[in-house]
């Protein structure tokens, strides 16, 4: 007879007094550096509660398994990329209309070197996030939660200045300058292309503007 499944309850709490969120704070920081350092399968909760000077139960008290703390840092990640990131470009062009060449170039520089930031933090990580995204449906689901969140912001900001850029499909557009955008950094990060990251920022940014606006 087939044994019925057990789903246990979730037993982690969310902390709400300062202590316990800088309790977790040192977790997710602790499992952030030995996931970048040794890689997910190599790390267990032992070592994360160990390098966040806690005990392995209090590990327990804030997450259920290292899956959670995973999907937490890369929700980090990308939440990252939206408010450091997009959040500037919302001001910067709440500021100056992107209705020029020159200021529409100054708005992709400042959003491709902010993600070149976080690339520079984050880039061993994310090898890490992708290669697991390949192989877990969980982490891979949550990813995609996330990039659609940046994907929607895009959105908003080029159907507010619609009268500005030329194309039309905005959803479709925003998931193209995405990937393009995030391919072009791992080649800067990752690649041995033997071309200066200078050289291949400059055109990925060119490439960008010439999609979304008339000719200068």
């Amino acid at each position: 007879m087939k044994k019925a499944t057990v789903f246990l309850p979730n037993k982690a709490r969310i902390p709400k007094q300062k202590r316990g969120i800088e309790t977790k704070e040192k977790i997710v920081k602790s499992a952030t550096k030995l996931f970048t350092e040794k890689g997910y399968h190599q790390t267990n909760a032992q070592q994360i509660a160990a390098g966040a000077e806690v005990a392995k139960g209090t590990f327990y008290s804030y997450f259920n398994n290292k899956k959670e703390v995973f999907a937490e840092i890369i929700e980090c990640i990308f939440r990252n990329v939206s408010e450091k990131v997009l959040l500037n470009f919302e001001l910067k062009t709440y500021k100056n209309p992107a209705d020029t060449y020159k200021e529409a170039k100054n708005l992709a520089q400042l959003i491709i070197n902010q993600m070149l930031s976080e690339y520079k933090v984050n880039h061993k990580l994310l090898k890490q996030i992708l290669a697991m995204a390949l192989l877990d449906k969980e982490i891979e689901k949550i990813r995609r939660t996330e990039e659609k969140k940046i994907i929607n912001l895009l959105i908003l900001y080029m159907q507010t200045y619609k009268e500005h850029i030329r194309i039309s499909d905005f959803e479709a557009a925003a998931l193209i300058l995405l990937k393009f955008t995030e391919e072009m950094l791992h080649q800067v990060k990752f690649g041995s292309t033997g071309i200066e990251k200078e050289r291949l920022i400059r055109e990925t940014e060119d490439i960008a503007l010439r999609y979304l606006l008339p000719n200068p």
